[in-house]
Formats: structure tokens, sequence, C-alpha cells
């Protein structure tokens, strides 16, 4: 597993709940190192100021990823 770290121009951006959010989706298999990267750079992009959870999950979402999937897919209950 690998651990991503902020850089410099990266570290005042993310608010901290907006960088935990990815690293979990990351951990729990959700996104592998390349869409964690793409997902960083399209916010840092596309979002100006400061990037809140909020605007993150907007941008997941807008992106097709599905945070309720697993690595496998949708879970149904």
């Amino acid at each position: 597993m690998t651990f991503r770290v902020l850089g410099p121009h990266e570290r005042g951006r993310f608010a901290p709940e907006a960088w935990g959010h990815l690293l979990s989706l990351s951990g729990a298999g959700l996104l592998n190192p390349v869409e964690l990267e793409h997902l960083i750079d399209r916010a840092l992009v596309q979002i100006d100021g400061r990037i809140a959870l909020a605007d993150l999950r907007t941008l997941i979402e807008g992106a097709g990823y599905d945070a309720n999937a697993g690595p496998e897919g949708p879970t149904v209950h």
C-alpha cells in the first residue's frame, strides 16, 4: 500500500476532512493510486480556493466514482 503525502502547493488547498475522505476511499480500495492522483489533480484545477469535503464529494460524483461501491462493485442488500 502506498501512502500519499500532500505537496507544498496542495497543503493549503485541501481541508483536512476532504483530504481524509480521499485517503479513506483509497485505503478502502475504492480508488487505486492512479485514480487518487487524477482526483487530486482535478480538484486542484476545478475548485478555486480551499477544497472542502462537500466540493470534493461533488467532484467525485461528477467524475463517475461511486463512493458506496466496494472493490467488486456496489453492494446490494
